[in-house]
């Protein structure tokens, strides 16, 4: 899924610890994750 498998651990793990919502918990995913990280930067 061309992501940093490091980076993407730390992330949603961060995201989990901080209260990301259950209902959301989709958007975690790689294929999602990835998707999200390109829409954050630009």
């Amino acid at each position: 899924n061309d992501v940093d498998p490091l980076a993407y651990l730390t992330d949603v793990l961060t995201r989990i610890v901080n209260g990301h919502p259950n209902r959301d918990i989709d958007l975690l995913l790689p294929w999602a994750y990835r998707a999200q990280a390109l829409k954050a930067v630009a």
